[in-house]
């Protein structure tokens, strides 16, 4: 089951398809309800996970701090080289037999954290637990957009969304609860509940539709995806926006303690608040990045949107008003919500418009690495413009903001007749 590549125009004059029909059906409802179970499980395990962990490593297991965050660092960045290797099997070996043995081996990597206390041995498990999760983001998209029927793929991809944000935080809830503790127990057995939400995860996963895998005859080279140049470029550039995320996160705390009049319980509450109305809104700006005009300016959209977000963080430096420095901080969450939420409808527009048949695979592996790579140095990059360069910081991450999503729309048509003529592109690599 594949899917031909869309033949149309891009940028201003583009009327650029996903390879779908914008408001299609929305897939076996019996299908679709496992598919969102199986994300929900996750997102569950996620939330708690990524809540404590600073906490459970360097408290309960014994790591250092700084350890710690340099085996995390490193062991993170070489997980992600992985994600490729695993999109070429997706097209080999099949979507959902592939996403199985990640979500199985993310269950069993999630354990080797009860065992380690050293700087070497996490560094390795933090490559391999990274690997799997980031193999997994990509293996999923291609699942789904083979999967579902025409039209359908973006909306069950936001609904799944939705579904991520409001378990993530039911995680984050349980592991707000374990850090209220100060026995090493519940750390403990919070690790493993992680793990067996892989587990359950999988079992829903068995339960889903085989996808057949790319037949020998049609299947394009294993780098036919990292050969589009013009691909990997927008994948690499849009990816950028990602930032978006250690902004909020990291970014915004350390600027309201040092610099604003503002409270810092503002910015968990900015976190909760933006998760509420991305849950709220993601189906609906989805539909605007099903086609491929769509996505170049969903891209530009969220852009604009953050970059504004991040001058206005920057302006709540100057009133002296607790409740005025409020109002602008929540003023910039507002653009910012807009922002993450045009990103990822650009993203997902993006990279299933620009596919190769036969390689979704490898298409989505390179998506999901690029995008894990920007999450991987976001909060480091984020933090040293904050605290080291103050408004002219925020001015800097506004301006990346801006530009890196002007590309995008020249790079669309040759990124699209690379995909569909990947045997030319070989030999264009080649002469």
């Amino acid at each position: 089951m594949s899917r031909e590549p869309a033949r149309e125009d891009t940028g201003e004059h583009a009327g650029g398809d996903t390879g779908e029909h914008a408001g299609g059906d929305t897939g076996d409802r019996p299908t679709v309800r496992r598919l969102l179970l199986s994300e929900g499980v996750t997102a569950f395990g996620d939330g708690l996970w990524f809540s404590m962990w600073a906490v459970y490593l360097t408290v309960i297991q014994g790591v250092p701090a700084a350890s710690m965050g340099l085996a995390m660092g490193i062991g993170g960045g070489i997980g992600l080289l992985v994600a490729l290797p695993i999109g070429t099997l997706t097209d080999r070996l099949g979507a959902r037999e592939v996403l199985l043995a990640v979500t199985v081996l993310r269950a069993v990597f999630s354990l080797t954290f009860l065992v380690l206390h050293s700087f070497w041995p996490l560094l390795v498990a933090a490559a391999l637990f990274t690997s799997m999760e980031t193999a997994a983001k990509g293996t999923k998209v291609a699942f789904v957009y083979l999967l579902m029927p025409a039209g359908a793929c973006m909306p069950v991809l936001a609904r799944a969304r939705v579904v991520q944000h409001l378990l993530y935080a039911a995680g984050a809830g349980a592991a707000a609860w374990v850090l209220s503790r100060s026995d090493a127990a519940p750390y403990h057995g919070a690790v493993v509940v992680n793990s067996l939400t892989f587990v359950a995860a999988a079992a829903v996963l068995m339960r889903l539709p085989h996808v057949p895998p790319v037949p020998a005859a049609r299947r394009p080279a294993g780098t036919v995806a990292l050969r589009n140049l013009p691909f990997v470029a927008i994948m690499s550039s849009t990816a950028l926006l990602a930032l978006c995320w250690a902004l909020l996160s990291s970014g915004l705390p350390l600027w309201l303690k040092d610099d604003t009049a503002a409270p810092v319980w503002i910015a968990p509450l900015a976190v909760l608040v933006s998760s509420l109305l991305i849950a709220l809104f993601q189906i609906r700006v989805t539909r605007s990045g099903q086609r491929l005009v769509g996505a170049v300016r969903s891209s530009r959209r969220a852009g604009l949107a953050l970059a504004g977000c991040c001058l206005v963080f920057a302006a709540a430096a100057w009133p002296a008003s607790p409740l005025v420095a409020c109002l602008l901080v929540l003023g910039g969450l507002g653009l910012h919500v807009v922002g993450e939420l045009y990103y990822v409808a650009a993203r997902w527009g993006l990279s299933l418009t620009l596919m190769a048949p036969g390689a979704q695979g490898q298409y989505q592996a390179v998506a999901a690495s690029t995008e894990g790579a920007v999450v991987a140095v976001g909060p480091a990059f984020i933090t040293t413009l904050v605290t080291g360069a103050g408004g002219t910081g925020w001015s800097v991450l506004a301006l990346v903001f801006l530009v890196c999503s002007l590309p995008v729309a020249r790079l669309c048509r040759p990124a699209l007749r690379r995909a569909a003529d990947p045997a030319g592109a070989r030999e264009r690599s080649a002469a």
